[in-house]
């Protein structure tokens, strides 16, 4: 939760100091995207125990690969689905 906080924080701080960026994209799309990656590296480790019950394998940057591809994979055929 915290991770979260966080990155919405830097988005605001992104959007209020870039006006350019809040143009080119909508300054909530920016928070809500930023809020999602500071949640994402804040929970590498619950990725990483995600990927190691899937893998069985002790090595971290496989579990921690495999951790991270999956929901992209869901959100990826999620988006293809939608165009």
């Amino acid at each position: 939760m915290l991770g979260t906080l966080a990155g919405a924080a830097l988005g605001w701080g992104l959007v209020s100091l870039t006006p350019g960026l809040a143009q080119r994209f909508n300054a909530l799309t920016v928070i809500l995207w930023c809020a999602a990656l500071g949640a994402v590296l804040a929970n590498l480790d619950g990725f990483a125990r995600a990927g190691a019950a899937l893998t069985r394998s002790d090595k971290r940057w496989l579990n921690l690969l495999v951790g991270l591809g999956l929901p992209a994979v869901v959100l990826l055929l999620i988006g293809i689905l939608l165009l």
